[in-house]
């Protein structure tokens, strides 16, 4: 039995084809990596988004976003298992900022008065000891050396 064999002169080039393939999934990868690209979150946004005058006007209106405050630690009180931190950011530093970390979120870093950290921040409502409503209240999700 005798093979055939294939010519290659009645085929087209696959060159162009393979090219025109090749430049679709491209495409389409190029494409699902700017439709998937995460959002800039809050937490990572610089500490100037944060303005210590909004919070003193109106702290409730900052319920419930996050910010990344790059600040100095001025005074820690113990609240129980937690902490009470006066922090001073750099770009006012006459004024204190009360932050309050609940124990385990400082993880490895250990909180020194005078030195500066990276504080991932949530504004929060809460009660004061007597049950009436706080507004406002800076907890810590983590904390990084600086």
């Amino acid at each position: 039995m005798a093979r055939k064999r294939r010519s290659s002169k009645n085929k087209k080039s696959q060159l162009p084809m393979a090219l025109g393939g090749g430049a679709a999934v491209l495409a389409l990868a190029v494409g699902a990596a700017v439709v998937m690209k995460p959002s800039e979150r809050r937490e990572d946004s610089p500490d100037s988004r944060f303005s210590i005058v909004d919070y003193r006007h109106d702290a409730s209106r900052l319920t419930g976003n996050s910010y990344r405050l790059v600040a100095r630690v001025e005074n820690i009180e113990t609240l129980g298992n937690d902490r009470l931190v006066a922090v001073s950011l750099p770009n006012n530093k006459q004024e204190r900022l009360p932050l309050l970390v609940r124990s385990g979120v400082t993880g490895r870093v250990n909180l020194t008065r005078g030195d500066t950290f990276a504080f991932y921040v949530q504004c929060r409502n809460g009660q004061d000891a007597q049950g009436l409503d706080v507004k406002g209240i800076m907890v810590v999700d983590k904390v990084e050396t600086e």
